[in-house]
């Protein structure tokens, strides 16, 4: 999860801000010696790629000229009044409220708000900073990670929807991906720019891992649907950037926290973060490759699942059924020990970050699914086993301290105590529900129940749709930060677990029809 201050304000020492020393001091070369598997780009194919892609982006926007977004429409937020109680799981709802969402997001209520998508003048450039009615608030600029997770986020509304009813998906989609392409990708040293403003000029150039990394994913993501092999490309060619520039040689999938523009500089602290989502759009571009790319990539798969299970996972002291995984980490890549502080929480203190610890017992069981190795799923369940045990409310069955000390113990200082954060919640219901159906751990039955409960009836906003920032266990979870999005909440986590259930009910469907059938914690 990205660095978000107390109600969503950027900390003042986030990732994204200079810690910077050069690569030589981290055992990174300068030089370009140290290349993982290129796939096949040389330079040649390079010039050949971006010429056809400046080709492609012109035919694409003329194209989508001609045929227009979809007219926009009023759209009238889901509620959870709706939700068919009787079920222990209400697919048809999250189907339905997956695609009204994103309409939210695109068009807001009057279709013709939100990140004004549905508007004919819509430039691919996604506005993510929007009050609690979706109406657009200044945006000096945005950022890869949220210009990618928008394109995701249409990219799941599209699968959902289907091609005959979400065309205006599908072009936003397109769009959002050509100004990635055009204006946040650097032609001259690769990869993506931090930030970039509406009108495509580069705000701040500083190449940040978790900004590099989420490019990859969306390109993914988006030729899963769009099958157009530019994005394929683009996603290969990024990968091949991160993997020559990114990696610390070192070690076995270890990542620079980011760069200066040239990649001369390391800016940031070794973290998780940019780590679990390399993880993740490696089993993206797993799920749209075959033959040799698909194999190199499926030896990414293996190094990095290796490498957290053997060393980015640490056993709690005293324990060997649970552990955790710190967010910062020292050059070593061993758990940082800084005392913790909320000015440094995101830039070499302690702490477990609970968070990424079940989002990561989620990602390495999918990664199980897809063939790979199986003794991960026993790193995965004491992942589980630590939020079960320190993180996980019973009562609520929320997520309220997404990190917690080594030992598991809130942090003193921690202004986010209280506060049941947005995207843990996302991702405690997403992980319980995938191991309670795919795993056969009935166990997670009532405590997914719970979160179901707590996110879709309370963290969601009933009126308007869309999710508030937290809500205070102090003050009858009552809702904390009433904006729908800025640039570190876009609806990334709401559309995976949304997503997670379709897919559940599309590759499990007998599973869902047990559990609805003998239903126990319905009511």
């Amino acid at each position: 999860m990205a660095p978000i201050g107390r109600y969503g304000q950027r900390s003042t020492n986030s990732p994204c801000q200079p810690h910077k020393r050069s690569k030589a001091s981290r055992g990174m070369s300068v030089s370009t010696d140290f290349r993982a598997v290129r796939f096949w780009f040389n330079t040649d194919k390079d010039k050949n790629m971006r010429l056809l892609r400046q080709q492609t982006v012109i035919l694409t926007l003329i194209l989508l000229l001609v045929v227009g977004i979809a007219p926009a429409k009023a759209t009238d937020p889901g509620n959870y009044s709706t939700y068919d109680q009787s079920l222990f799981l209400d697919v048809d709802w999250y189907h339905e409220n997956l695609i009204i969402t994103a309409d939210l997001w695109n068009g807001g209520l009057d279709g013709e708000s939100g990140m004004e998508v549905y508007r004919d003048d819509f430039n691919g450039f996604f506005h993510v900073q929007l009050d609690q009615r979706w109406r657009q608030e200044r945006l000096q600029a945005s950022t890869s990670i949220a210009q990618s997770r928008a394109i995701y986020m249409n990219v799941e509304a599209y699968r959902a929807a289907g091609s005959e009813e979400g065309e205006r998906f599908l072009q936003a989609v397109n769009l959002g991906v050509e100004f990635l392409l055009t204006h946040f990708w650097d032609d001259t040293y690769g990869g993506f720019y931090w930030q970039v403003n509406a009108k495509g000029d580069t705000v701040d150039s500083m190449k940040q891992g978790y900004g590099n990394v989420h490019p990859i994913f969306a390109l993914a993501q988006a030729y899963s649907v769009t099958q157009n092999p530019d994005h394929l490309a683009a996603a290969l060619e990024q990968l091949d950037v991160f993997t020559a520039e990114f990696l610390d040689p070192d070690y076995a999938c270890a990542i620079a926290p980011g760069f200066s523009r040239d990649f001369s500089e390391v800016i940031g602290v070794n973290n998780v973060d940019v780590f679990t989502h390399f993880f993740e759009a490696l089993l993206s571009l797993h799920d749209v490759t075959t033959g040799d790319t698909q194999e190199e990539i499926d030896g990414w798969i293996n190094q990095c699942g290796n490498f957290l299970v053997g060393t980015l996972y640490h056993d709690q002291e005293g324990f060997t059924d649970r552990g955790y995984v710190a967010y910062n980490y020292d050059e070593n890549w061993q758990p940082a020990q800084a005392p913790y502080s909320r000015e440094t929480q995101w830039s070499g203190a302690r702490h477990a970050t609970t968070g990424h610890n079940i989002e990561l017992a989620y990602l390495l069981s999918r990664a199980i699914e897809r063939g790979f190795n199986p003794e991960w799923l026993d790193t995965a369940y004491k992942l589980l086993a630590f939020c079960e045990a320190y993180a996980i409310d019973p009562t609520t069955g929320g997520m309220l301290y997404e990190i917690t000390d080594y030992d598991g113990q809130p942090l003193e200082g921690n202004p986010d105590n209280p506060l049941y954060i947005w995207w843990a919640q996302a991702e405690t219901a997403r992980a319980l529900l995938h191991f309670l159906v795919v795993r056969g751990e009935d166990r997670y039955a009532e405590v997914f129940k719970k979160v179901e409960y707590l996110f879709n009836a309370l963290l969601t906003d009933q009126e308007y749709g869309g999710l508030f920032d937290s809500l205070d266990s102090r003050d009858d979870l009552a809702p904390v930060g009433t904006w729908k999005a800025n640039i570190w909440k876009v609806n990334y986590h709401y559309s995976m677990f949304f997503a997670e259930v379709l897919r559940l009910q599309a590759v499990y469907p007998e599973r869902i029809a047990e559990l609805n059938a003998e239903c126990i914690t319905c009511s």
